[in-house]
């Protein structure tokens, strides 16, 4: 059977769902499938498939110890990138800040999830096969139009001001029919998945809200169901206690968890509670780039210019999440048990980490 999911914006924020069924497939550009083996959602991409692929060359990918390969010099690199001043023409605008621009957002050419595809659901025989089609909007963040600029390098009034562009795009995206679930998220490097060089950000709205964040939601709606306590904020007292503590200042702090899945992986988190990127104030978002930077600069330090990607895990529709950012360095791929049983080989603990990082930011300070 095929059913067909039209959703509308309540004005309570929830989704409302009408079903009416059909007889085939959808021809959807973008799905959602779910893995009758594993209950994992994979999104099937038929607009990234081939233009993606061939749009990335081997050579790219030879020397991947560092994040991009700087083995053409900079006018090479420049020229063959189409976030670069001058070159607006190439892609589609959103919005940008500044004239000339500071920051400047379109809409990804390569977007994982298409404005174009219908909301729908098709169940198979026995509920075997479920997918939903994959309704949503993929933008890109150009950070800043400084080809070499790196987020560790901005000052605040420029992390700032990217920050309050996320959030805007956020909240914008939250608004549009069909958008459940809003993403922002950062890959740097080619081993993060990164194919351009020029630093940017993407925010990814999704038709569901699933994958880790949905999980997130729900431990924590069922910790402070047991408890009356948020499950983040007790964690975070043990994180401190246990030496995982990254850095702190007035309204974030940085920490290692317990079980992280990458070797140097972070978490920071708001120290008071906050389920949602576009609730905090003036002063935290100071706080925010701040944190981030230093703790992107001192990962610089320890490992050097490698692959990262970050996420933010925050959700407009649920207060008991406590909102967080993740950072994820990317100096080993992912092997056989990662792939295969989903279990991750974290070959530094996050006590050595932090340990690490401590010292390696006593030592800046000298």
């Amino acid at each position: 059977m095929f059913l067909s999911l039209n959703m509308s914006r309540l004005s309570n924020g929830k989704l409302d769902l009408v079903l009416s069924t059909k007889t085939e497939e959808s021809e959807n550009p973008s799905e959602i499938r779910k893995d009758y083996r594993s209950g994992y959602l994979v999104v099937i991409s038929r607009l990234r498939s081939k233009q993606y692929i061939s749009s990335i060359t081997t050579e790219e990918y030879k020397n991947n110890s560092t994040a991009f390969d700087k083995s053409l010099d900079l006018e090479s690199r420049l020229a063959k990138c189409a976030f670069e001043p001058g070159k607006e023409d190439l892609n589609k605008e959103v919005v940008r800040v500044g004239s000339p621009w500071e920051i400047r957002v379109i809409e990804n050419k390569f977007p994982s999830l298409s404005k174009n595809a219908n909301v729908s659901r098709w169940r198979g025989e026995n509920g075997l096969f479920e997918l939903i089609g994959g309704h949503g909007y993929n933008e890109v963040v150009i950070d800043s139009p400084n080809h070499e600029e790196l987020l560790e390098g901005m000052n605040t009034n420029q992390l700032t001001q990217w920050l309050d562009m996320l959030i805007d795009r956020e909240e914008e995206l939250y608004k549009r029919d069909n958008v459940k679930y809003v993403q922002i998220y950062r890959n740097y490097g080619i081993k993060a998945g990164a194919s351009i060089e020029h630093p940017h950000t993407q925010v990814m709205a999704w038709p569901i809200l699933a994958g880790t964040v949905a999980k997130e939601v729900k431990s924590s709606k069922r910790y402070l169901k047991k408890h009356s306590t948020c499950l983040y904020e007790d964690a975070l007292k043990k994180e401190v206690e246990n030496g995982r503590i990254l850095t702190e200042n007035s309204t974030f702090i940085a920490v290692a968890p317990f079980a992280s899945r990458f070797a140097g992986e972070s978490m920071i988190l708001p120290k008071r509670h906050l389920s949602y990127l576009g609730g905090t104030e003036k002063g935290e978002r100071k706080d925010l780039v701040e944190i981030l930077k230093s703790v992107l600069k001192t990962n610089k330090e320890l490992f050097g210019d490698i692959s990262y990607n970050f996420s933010f895990h925050d959700y407009k529709y649920n207060p008991d999440l406590h909102m967080h950012l993740e950072i994820y360095p990317r100096i080993l791929n992912l092997a056989g048990v990662e792939l295969g049983q989903n279990i991750f080989v974290n070959t530094m603990s996050p006590e050595d980490y932090a340990k690490e990082f401590r010292a390696k930011q006593e030592c800046s300070k000298r």
